[in-house]
């Protein structure tokens, strides 16, 4: 991009996922950004080029727009609000599975408000994921704080809901299926002020949507919870392909040429995860509930993916222990292949497979080894694992797949990571028990492979192959 918009600042509030990634876009939108948390630890990590996350692109893109001077950081705001044409709040919501809490928001909402300045418009973009009806008491919170300050003059309050997955967050900032823009009033200063932040996008034909705060919080959390459905239904359609000896990979075919349908999210999966995408499904079914009405589609697509996950260990049990010479009281060694809920990140907060895992380890005769290219043994990522996983004295995290199959009962694809279609399985099969005289037994919950390709040396068991 270039620097045309370097005479207008903007202040990023919060160095989270969503902050950071909405700063160093805005940078490459050519913008000069300051970004502000009060984690001084880390803003320290940040100035020194360190991303604790895993997002492809944001590492170089952080480290080349400090270089710069582009991306500012800072752990105090109170002085940039008043230099700034627009002020970011991207702060973190809280880590509860089933609501959102806003303390944070609200207190940084009042802090930006009491530093507005009357002597210039400022417009306040809200870019923390919020329930149904959050921004409007945002708005009303700002009117009670600063009485002498005219919306719509001296500031507005804009709802700005994004849509970034992780993996391909920066893609989704820079390149969007649409913009959406909350206001309380028709306010041209505030359009105005979106147009010269998304220019780069109006030139590029995105559609914006105009509209109420609650409508755009809606279509953000309406859209999350389709997708959620599908996910959960084509799930459900593989588990029937078992049953009735179909097909699923010619079933997602045949229903994605449908134009109604599309394809995707429609992939075989052990269950959808992620720290944002499954709490926003159950946050709009929960600001449902608080409005007298149940939403039972989104309720059943919740309760499906709940019970693929927990269906998984089962299953897995059942392969390691069906064997009748076996001896059932002898440790069953299951490696587990990916942690992450999806690959390109890290993220395991309610990962398929990190709650597989702990359920795994809560039997009395189970070992679980675990590789993830994101995971290795000592990596600062293994702090994300539940205290009961990692401290768990029958698991480990280990340096490759073929280390963690290494005289294994199953082995269990979790996760897609690519690196797992260029594996070596006839090593592998050399490397998997050989107490019986059956195949050793892969249960790929990805559909990875081909079952003609795998059943020549191994009981590969996919998803309705």
């Amino acid at each position: 991009m270039n620097n045309l918009n370097q005479n207008m600042d903007i202040t990023v509030i919060g160095a989270g996922y969503v902050g950071l990634i909405s700063a160093v876009c805005l940078c490459e939108f050519g913008f000069k950004v300051w970004l502000s948390d009060n984690n001084r630890y880390k803003i320290e990590q940040l100035k020194n080029g360190a991303y604790p996350d895993s997002e492809p692109g944001i590492d170089q893109s952080l480290k080349k727009h400090i270089a710069a001077g582009n991306l500012i950081l800072s752990s105090d705001f109170t002085d940039l609000v008043k230099q700034s044409s627009a002020i970011v709040i991207a702060v973190v919501t809280g880590a509860s599975k089933e609501d959102s809490n806003l303390s944070n928001l609200h207190e940084v909402v009042k802090d930006v408000a009491l530093s507005l300045s009357k002597d210039r418009y400022t417009g306040i973009v809200i870019k923390t994921n919020l329930p149904v009806g959050a921004c409007s008491i945002v708005s009303h919170n700002a009117k009670f704080l600063r009485p002498d300050l005219i919306p719509g003059k001296h500031y507005d309050i804009i709802s700005n809901p994004g849509f970034l997955r992780e993996g391909v967050a920066v893609h989704d900032f820079m390149e969007p299926s649409r913009v959406l823009i909350g206001l309380e009033t028709d306010s041209p200063k505030a359009k105005e002020l979106v147009f010269q932040i998304y220019e780069p996008l109006a030139r590029a034909a995105v559609p914006f949507i105009f509209s109420s705060f609650e409508t755009v919080e809606l279509i953000r959390a309406a859209t999350i919870g389709f997708v959620a459905t599908k996910m959960a239904f084509i799930n459900e359609i593989a588990d029937f392909c078992d049953r009735c000896n179909a097909d699923i990979n010619m079933v997602i075919k045949g229903i994605a040429l449908d134009q109604r349908i599309g394809s995707k999210a429609l992939r075989v999966s052990p269950g959808f995860g992620g720290s944002s995408f499954p709490r926003t499904v159950r946050i709009l079914s929960n600001t449902a509930k608080s409005l007298g009405m149940d939403l039972s589609i989104i309720d059943s697509a919740l309760k499906s993916n709940s019970n693929r996950i927990s269906s998984i260990k089962t299953k897995i049990m059942r392969l390691v222990t069906e064997d009748n010479t076996s001896d059932e009281k002898a440790l069953k060694r299951i490696a587990i292949l990916g942690l992450s809920f999806k690959p390109s990140t890290s993220d395991v907060w309610e990962s398929a497979s990190a709650l597989v895992i702990e359920d795994l380890l809560k039997e009395n005769n189970v070992e679980v080894a675990t590789y993830d290219p994101l995971y290795k043994p000592g990596s600062v990522s293994i702090k994300r694992l539940p205290d009961f996983v990692k401290n768990h004295r029958n698991f480990s995290l280990v340096e490759s797949a073929y280390e963690a199959v290494n005289q294994s009962d199953i082995a269990v694809i979790m996760t897609n990571w690519s690196e797992f279609t260029s594996l070596d399985f006839k090593k592998i099969k050399e490397l998997m028990n050989k107490k019986s005289d059956s195949k050793p037994i892969i249960l790929d919950y990805r559909n990875m492979f081909l079952k003609s390709e795998m059943s020549g040396m191994f009981r590969y068991i996919s998803q309705g192959q």
